[in-house]
């Protein structure tokens, strides 16, 4: 089947949305840094990044996404490269804040290595699965097998070094990439309903033994964890009734309830990294509801768009991509999202597109540029399976 179609074109529509995020996020880091414990303009540095960021992903789009194929594992080497650079580096270059190691710290420039690795992840691991599926084509349990061996030895790597700085956010963000792809792979669900649905019994199992025996988990669970860990589960579960673990959590949520419908009310909630992990509690106390629904109805659009990019593209690997891509922004939104308000825990992650940031929103750029790419390098053709 020829292509009829080789003319490429740019998702408008894409670009439009990410330029209303670029809008929507400098209007809501200027509110901001409003709050009190702030004295530096941040809006300015937000549009010098999104700036960058647009550039980066153009340069992106214009590359064929075929030729990650070739390259996946160069790129998976230079991620490996940041991470152990970051560990062995001194304090000089790469301080450690709030008991993590997780920047390098070079004069004007601040990059988090972690957050390009995990586009690396989501183009090796695609990579991995197309090739695996040409090489073994009829779907048996033994191949399904060894592919999940194959992303497993791929992802622990990263995990170990992501562990050790420590970055437990960050090492769920690798896992939850890593499921979305195997969710698409092709994988039999003879293999992925028990892989996936022990883990979740076993969390509702932990949650309610939090509650019931608590005496149980402190001896066999919280005994073995380090602080603040453990600090994070009581901030997470009871925010209220541990007002020293659950403070960042107790006032996102008092922010996003002060904002009611539509917000502007005179009031001011003080909480830490407002323009950073609790650009979500701004949105609500300033906006209220609807500001609120009007950011998650952003993103619904742009997971919309990136998902029919991925229907429409003829070759699996793009595809795969993009998958990659919905499942690292779905988590993290979703991650974000539930933090603010006390459904999930805190894991330090930034609300994508929308917080304050530089390597979280080139990395954001990054990803998205490769959407771009699959669909302005994508093929159409004269008969098209419906």
């Amino acid at each position: 089947m020829k292509p009829y179609n080789n003319e490429k074109q740019y998702d408008i529509n894409m670009m439009f949305v990410l330029f209303i995020f670029a809008v929507v996020s400098c209007f809501y880091v200027y509110l901001a840094q409003q709050q009190p414990q702030y004295d530096s303009n941040f809006v300015i540095m937000q549009i010098a990044f999104y700036m960058l960021s647009f550039m980066v992903a153009i340069v992106v789009l214009h590359f064929d996404f075929e030729y990650y194929l070739d390259l996946h594992w160069l790129f998976y080497g230079l991620g490996l490269f940041m991470l152990v650079s970051l560990a062995l580096s001194p304090e000089s270059i790469a301080p450690t804040i709030n008991n993590a190691q997780r920047w390098f710290d070079i004069g004007p420039v601040n990059l988090q290595p972690s957050e390009f690795m995990k586009v690396f992840i989501i183009i090796t691991l695609s990579a991995v699965i197309y090739q695996h599926n040409n090489m073994f084509p009829p779907k048996e349990i033994k191949s399904d097998l060894w592919l999940l061996a194959k992303m497993g030895a791929i992802i622990i790597p990263p995990i170990l070094l992501l562990q050790a700085q420590p970055d437990m956010g960050m090492v769920m963000m690798m896992m939850a990439i890593a499921v979305g792809l195997t969710l698409v792979s092709g994988i039999s669900y003879k293999l992925l309903m028990p892989l996936y649905g022990i883990p979740a019994i076993i969390l509702g199992v932990f949650i309610v033994a939090y509650f019931r025996f608590p005496d149980v988990v402190q001896t066999y669970i919280f005994d073995h964890l380090p602080a603040y860990q453990v600090d994070r589960f009581h901030g997470w579960l009871q925010p209220l009734e541990n007002p020293d673990e659950g403070f960042q959590v107790a006032q996102a949520m008092t922010a996003i309830g002060s904002g009611g419908m539509s917000g502007g009310s005179d009031h001011s909630v003080y909480f830490p990294e407002a323009h950073t992990d609790f650009i979500f509690a701004v949105i609500g106390m300033e906006t209220g509801f609807i500001g609120t629904a009007l950011v998650i109805t952003l993103y619904f659009i742009l997971f919309y768009l990136t998902m029919m990019t991925a229907i429409r593209c003829h070759h699996s690997f793009g595809t795969y991509l993009c998958a990659g891509v919905i499942a690292l922004f779905t988590f993290q939104v979703f991650q974000n999202i539930g933090m603010n308000i006390g459904l999930l825990p805190v894991t330090g992650f930034t609300l994508p597109l929308m917080s304050y940031g530089g390597s979280s929103l080139l990395s954001s750029m990054l990803a998205l540029g490769i959407v771009l790419g699959v669909h302005y390098h994508s093929k159409s053709y004269f008969f098209e399976e419906v």
